[in-house]
């Protein structure tokens, strides 16, 4: 038995993959999907393959909300019920049942432990690492899973992947006296092979070429104008991924075509690729990332708000609102993460600190939240609205003294009563002063309002209950 290559394949294989490239080309995943499962029922090790199958699984995966993923998680319970008895089987057919839930959930553990370990029963130790592999996609910082995965390049002699996915270790982790060793080893063994000339998984000239190959792709993702064109040159570079998946800039170059057609979902796994095999060291690309997530939400939020309009029936109209309020708990997430981020690079940056903040209070970590926003006070750009949203955030608490206190101070440095920031905060005193049992001076704060703009939120039922009217 050997591994089989895309030409070794038969006729009819050969067509069904040549279909399956078109298919991810266009984004109808479900279709590979479905003719790469049916070219590896025919050649189970076809390896190669599978690792498309896989790359074309976790693309889609990933690409879906939480709340989708949520929602293929049933289907995924009921396919995987089938593994229960899958050890009774022989190798090829355990591999055919993972597969039928991989489809799904390209990180369900049992299935892709069955794929290692059905091809390792087979003497192809590489399905393995194809194992690993994926599990390390979908939780980067396992170390469990890094050194699992260490081990199985070791193994097929993959002395350079072993060094990287080390290296990966002791970047979460620089103590990790097991990772240490294991790079001293896999060191060792790649400079026995390659006798030392090779470094970074190539000779100097491979570098200088792999640069060059980086400009060429970088500029022709942007040379690129029309949809048909972009789609071309992703099926390109999709093949070039195929023939070398550990070149970043191929990932990124895939990434900025689907930026072009505004298909954020599809970029972020092919950024978010190109970043883990740059050492996840690229700020400007980390940041991309983020962006992205928080562009490819609004696109989703928008969706769902659009078809929640056009809705009749009360249930459905249920469903896609608690679908609009996951969604937005997903964008505040989004933008946290964003935020954190920005301190942690920035964190003399007064208004990185009021937006961490920010992001903090929308999500209810309010004590947090306060300690950021009084280092943001000292960026007179974003003062008041710091001094406001700590008074939500005492408010939230029932600090009701310290949220009026808050309230009055950004009120009193404010002029005038004309911006809506002013009227916020006025209002937002208001409510601090009613809560507070102070009822009169309440009442006062909502007539100032009232007396410049009487269709401000509520105040003219506040004001105009309090005469009677």
């Amino acid at each position: 038995m050997e591994l089989i290559t895309e030409q070794k394949l038969g006729k009819a294989g050969r067509e069904q993959y040549t279909r399956a490239k078109a298919a991810v080309a266009t984004k109808n995943y479900d279709y590979a999907i479905n003719l790469l499962q049916a070219v590896l029922k025919d050649e189970p090790l076809f390896l190669d393959g599978r690792h498309y199958l896989r790359a074309i699984e976790i693309n889609k995966y990933t690409g879906l909300s939480k709340f989708q993923q949520q929602m293929v998680g049933m289907k995924v319970a009921s396919a995987a019920m089938k593994l229960s008895n899958a050890g009774k089987k022989e190798p090829t057919e355990q591999m055919m049942l993972a597969e039928e839930v991989l489809a799904f959930d390209p990180f369900h553990l049992k299935a892709n432990m069955l794929i290692g370990d059905a091809g390792t029963a087979l003497g192809f130790p590489a399905f393995k690492a194809l194992t690993y592999e994926t599990l390390a996609k979908g939780k980067p910082t396992d170390k469990a899973i890094l050194n699992k995965l260490a081990e199985a390049y070791m193994e097929i002699r993959a002395t350079d992947k072993a060094e990287r996915t080390y290296q990966r270790i002791l970047d979460i982790d620089p103590r990790d006296g097991d990772a240490l060793s294991g790079l001293k080893n896999a060191s060792a063994a790649h400079a026995q092979r390659t006798g030392g000339w090779e470094t970074a998984g190539g000779t100097y000239r491979d570098a200088l070429k792999n640069k060059s190959e980086a400009e060429s792709l970088e500029q022709g993702s942007k040379i690129v104008k029309s949809q048909e064109a972009i789609d071309e040159q992703i099926a390109v570079n999709f093949a070039r991924h195929q023939a070398d998946p550990e070149n970043g800039a191929i990932s990124k170059a895939i990434a900025a075509l689907y930026e072009q057609k505004n298909d954020f979902g599809s970029a972020i796994p092919w950024y978010s690729h190109a970043y883990e095999k740059g050492g996840r060291v690229d700020s400007a690309l980390e940041k991309k990332i983020g962006q992205l997530k928080m562009s490819h939400g609004e696109q989703e939020l928008k969706a769902l708000e659009e078809a929640a309009a056009q809705q009749e029936d009360p249930e459905v109209q249920q469903q896609y609102a608690a679908a609009i309020e996951q969604k937005r708990s997903e964008l505040d997430q989004v933008r946290l993460e964003q935020a954190e981020a920005r301190v942690r690079s920035h964190p003399n940056d007064g208004q990185f600190h009021f937006e961490l903040g920010e992001a903090l209070y929308r999500v209810g970590q309010y004590k947090r939240a306060l300690t950021e926003l009084q280092q943001g006070l000292k960026q007179p750009s974003v003062r008041y609205q710091a001094l406001n949203l700590m008074g939500l955030c005492f408010l939230r608490q029932g600090m009701l003294d310290l949220a009026v206190k808050r309230f009055s101070d950004a009120q009193g440095e404010l002029p005038g009563l004309d911006d809506d920031l002013k009227k916020e905060i006025t209002y937002n005193l208001g409510i601090a002063l009613e809560a507070n049992q102070q009822a009169a001076q309440a009442l006062g704060e909502f007539k100032k309002i009232y007396e410049v703009d009487m269709v401000y939120r509520d105040v003219a039922a506040r004001v105009e209950s309090s005469y009677g009217a």
